[in-house]
């Protein structure tokens, strides 16, 4: 999989989560998301965008709902933990070290939204744009998890084939040229079944494309995972419960910010110079 990710820029597995663990995870969504409004950023202090854009960016009729842990036990205490997840992150980060949960946020696209713009998740941190041809480590990937089945036409993502290999030193001296710019017959949508998962490198450019049902709402748990050099979109040691976290797996409290992270260059980072972490958060 490891391969086919640095030479695709994504890759499908299938059956990544087991039925029951879906099943439940669309249990603890269906209440909160009927109070969750379309059109709007996860973050939900986050400011409007200029010119009114909102729907354009996040979907006329698209619920997103962060702070996942919070409101899905499933996702915190069953799914969070998935050994094909963290294998994976091992091998991806290898050569930047330690890696960490940015953001987990649900996306319900629902019937009559359009498709987002075109982006790569990676773009995110903007030092991305800098980084070099020759050596291209993955600096963020994006595990898009099916909570339904994800169809042509219910919104499933579009992926724009070898967008990854972008030589952005060219680009970036080009002040024409446009990155997330690329004709629609180049986007291919890939479907999934609910407990697949799409696995999206940083630097693959995709949407979420237009949900053309008249009834159907397609869900999908986004797991943003990033080198943990890089700062985090949801501040979770500031966030969550301690007495929750307290009962995690260590792995997971690593994965989320509660115990110190290395890099490739034996520098160690979030740390307390006084004593172990753990020991300073009480975890």
């Amino acid at each position: 999989m490891l391969s086919a990710l640095k030479d695709d820029g994504f890759v499908v597995i299938e059956g990544m989560f087991p039925p029951d663990q879906i099943s439940s995870l669309n249990a603890d969504m269906d209440t909160v998301l009927t109070k969750v409004e379309a059109g709007k950023s996860a973050n939900m202090t986050a400011p409007p965008l200029s010119g009114g854009i909102d729907g354009v960016v996040f979907g006329s009729n698209t619920k997103r709902l962060g702070s996942l842990l919070h409101h899905s036990p499933t996702w915190r205490d069953a799914m969070i933990d998935n050994p094909i997840l963290h294998d994976l992150c091992t091998g991806i980060f290898r050569d930047t070290g330690d890696y960490w949960l940015s953001t987990a946020q649900m996306i319900e696209i629902g019937p009559g939204s359009k498709a987002q713009p075109l982006h790569a998740d990676a773009a995110a941190w903007w030092p991305f744009l800098s980084m070099g041809d020759r050596w291209m480590p993955e600096v963020a990937v994006n595990f898009l998890i099916a909570a339904t089945d994800t169809t042509r036409a219910n919104g499933a993502t579009g992926v724009v084939k070898g967008s990854h290999k972008i030589k952005y030193s060219e680009a970036l001296a080009d002040p024409t040229f446009d990155f997330w710019k690329f004709p629609d017959d180049k986007v291919k949508q890939i479907e999934l079944k609910a407990g697949d998962c799409l696995l999206l490198g940083g630097r693959i450019v995709h949407r979420g494309e237009a949900n053309r049902t008249a009834d159907e709402r397609r869900r999908l748990l986004s797991c943003t995972v990033t080198s943990s050099v890089l700062t985090p979109e949801e501040a979770h040691p500031l966030i969550l419960d301690k007495d929750v976290v307290r009962g995690l797996p260590e792995r997971v409290k690593k994965f989320l910010g509660f115990r110190g992270q290395n890099s490739i260059s034996g520098y160690k980072f979030w740390q307390d110079h006084r004593r172990d972490l753990s020991q300073t958060l009480g975890v």
